[in-house]
């Protein structure tokens, strides 16, 4: 973000929040305590009542990420900050589980466009089948899962592109639990993957999957899903509706989310003005 641009926006501290906050959901605060984050009140001379939390993502990096509380009637000038806060960014991108809102009528006012459905389900009851975890998979095999999932990723991904590169993907998906049945393979290939990350004890989710085939992917999931539904109290997935693989799984295999995650996208162009 570009920094010492005369903004209508005064930086503010999140001490001076709290009050905004309090009511806010657990999203929005997460959003307002990320310590990357720059934080705007309006207006700048009287009582707050209005707040922006504004921050960069270094996995998607042309994009300039921000979340609100208060008075949306000033909204439209946070817009117009946040034209001056961008610098490399060629995009703006607002989140929420509101379908409808006042925030939202807004941004559509401003040429926003829903362009994701994030979802949380859990997994339904399936029969047993053979998978492998990560400690059971040669070197080769976790090339080509590091591959085929980086590549999923990405294509997932086209509205708000990955600006990171192969090597810190691998990073990423070595943080996932290393014992649980994620992979399956035949012939020596693997033919479909699932990443479980334990965020939560008690808890495990699924955030990154993918195969050859939907029916490799079906298999590994039956499978896997028997053995870890066996461990956990709770075992749900996170699935973006702009990845085929996840959301096919979303699908036929997990219980509807009621009120999944919206995200919302302006490129960055002469429609801010408008």
């Amino acid at each position: 973000m570009r920094e010492g641009k005369a903004l209508t926006g005064q930086k503010v501290t999140l001490t001076m929040l709290q009050p905004f906050l309090a009511s806010a959901d657990a999203f929005t605060q997460q959003h307002f305590a990320n310590r990357h984050a720059i934080l705007l009140r309006y207006p700048q001379s009287s009582a707050v009542t209005f707040a922006a939390a504004v921050w960069e993502n270094s996995f998607h990096a042309n994009a300039l990420y921000f979340d609100v509380v208060g008075d949306v009637a000033w909204l439209p000038q946070l817009l117009e900050d946040l034209r001056q806060l961008a610098d490399h960014h060629d995009r703006l991108q607002y989140s929420s589980y509101a379908a409808q809102s006042a925030v939202i009528t807004q941004l559509q006012a401003k040429h926003f466009r829903a362009f994701r459905r994030t979802a949380i389900g859990d997994y339904r009851n399936t029969p047993e089948a053979d998978v492998r975890s990560r400690s059971q998979l040669t070197s080769a095999q976790w090339h080509d899962v590091v591959q085929m999932s980086f590549a999923n990723y990405v294509a997932a991904h086209a509205d708000n592109p990955v600006t990171f590169n192969h090597a810190t993907f691998e990073q990423q998906l070595a943080e996932a639990e290393d014992t649980q049945p994620s992979f399956l393979v035949e012939n020596q290939q693997v033919q479909a993957y699932v990443f479980w990350f334990e965020d939560e004890p008690g808890a495990l989710t699924s955030a990154w999957l993918g195969g050859q085939q939907f029916a490799d992917i079906r298999r590994l999931l039956q499978t896997a899903l028997f053995q870890v539904q066996a461990r956990y109290s709770v075992v749900n997935g996170e699935f973006d509706d702009t990845d085929i693989h996840a959301w096919t799984v979303y699908q036929q295999l997990a219980l509807p989310d009621p009120k999944p995650l919206i995200s919302w996208q302006l490129l960055l162009d002469a429609t801010l003005t408008q």
